[in-house]
């Protein structure tokens, strides 16, 4: 099974995993064949990369959770904010975020050491949402990579769901917006942190943790940052594990105005951005990010296609791979272990069919 985006999806492709609406509800199960209607179905619920079973590769997704226990928050993250628009009963709902964010980190904790190796399925509609979790779940990985202790990494956790409350604050139209912002409404992204910090500040059940975050999330260690353009030792470490979260999961999402990047893409983005962010901070998101999934098709430099097996922690830009031969009855497969094969490297990650 593998990602890809759907403008390479051929009609009779079986589709990986359930797909689901922006309302949590099934769109498509596992297993269905895929006819241009159904294809054109789930580009018009504004999903633009799914998971397909491929001959290549039997590779099953190793998800931090169960689907539906994704639903479950990315819907308590949807109702957050949109009651946050009028500012009622959110302490209600803080409640319910709380206890989830117990048993979500119950579950993580026994994969913190864990690669993320799946690339994340999401509708555009609710990306706001659901980014918000993947960016919780991120940063809690590295936060426990750096050493916090299960109470810290739950302030983590919960601020990283509210990191981005005070876009929510933005009118529908500029949240949505897919065509390029005015000045005014660019303006107004910049300032997502200071309203959404000024959301949060009186709020006495969120931490100062939780406030430090929503705040400073986009600052950067060089000053070049914002609201505020704090620089070095001005911005909470927690702010910045949040920030670095938020921006691979960003780059590597489907959006309303861009498609995705592949992982490597972004991995390559932060690590050669050394003056924005915190040597330490990224050094421990980079122990949980690989860059080609298992599962996943590459073009080599030679031309030739493979298929990524297993990735080594310690060099994952240099995996093993299974290299795909035509033959008269079908395939056959080369095995290559790329630490060991300097002449060979990977181009990109590969979408066509075979």
């Amino acid at each position: 099974m593998r990602a890809i985006p759907t403008k390479y999806v051929r009609e009779g492709s079986v589709l990986g995993e359930n797909l689901y609406t922006a309302s949590g509800q099934v769109l498509l199960k596992a297993n269905t064949v895929l006819s241009a209607n159904l294809i054109y179905k789930i580009n018009d619920n504004k999903i633009y990369t799914i998971y397909v079973k491929d001959e290549h590769s039997d590779y099953e997704v190793n998800r931090l959770l169960e689907q539906s226990f994704r639903v479950k928050g990315m819907l308590l993250i949807k109702e957050l904010f949109t009651i946050a628009q009028d500012d009622k009963h959110v302490l209600d709902l803080h409640d319910k975020l709380s206890e989830y964010a117990d048993d979500v980190l119950y579950e993580l904790k026994s994969s913190q050491d864990q690669f993320i190796e799946y690339i994340d399925v999401k509708n555009v509609d609710i990306y706001i949402y659901s980014s918000s979790l993947n960016v919780a779940l991120l940063s809690s990985l590295i936060a426990w990579k750096l050493g916090y202790n299960d109470e810290m990494v739950k302030h983590v956790f919960l601020g990283a769901i509210y990191h981005d409350i005070g876009i929510a604050l933005l009118p529908n139209d500029v949240i949505n917006k897919t065509t390029e912002l005015t000045r005014d409404e660019k303006l107004m992204i910049l300032n997502h942190p200071n309203r959404g910090y000024q959301f949060v500040k009186d709020k006495t059940y969120l931490s100062a943790y939780i406030k430090q975050i929503v705040l400073q999330h986009h600052e950067c260690i060089d000053g070049s940052g914002y609201p505020q353009r704090l620089s070095g030792e001005d911005i909470s470490e927690i702010a910045q594990i949040v920030g670095i979260a938020d921006i691979y999961d960003a780059m590597t999402s489907d959006r309303p105005y861009k498609r995705a990047v592949a992982p490597n893409e972004a991995l390559e983005y932060i690590l050669g951005s050394n003056t924005k962010f915190n040597p330490k901070v990224v050094e421990a998101f980079i122990k949980h990010i690989v860059p080609y999934p298992k599962g996943a098709l590459v073009e080599l430099s030679n031309g030739e296609i493979g298929v990524i097996d297993e990735i080594h922690p310690h060099l994952p830009l240099r995996p093993k791979i299974r290299v795909i031969h035509k033959v008269k009855k079908g395939y056959d497969y080369e095995k290559v272990d790329l630490e060991f094969k300097n002449n060979l490297v990977i181009n990109r990650l590969y979408y066509d069919m075979i």
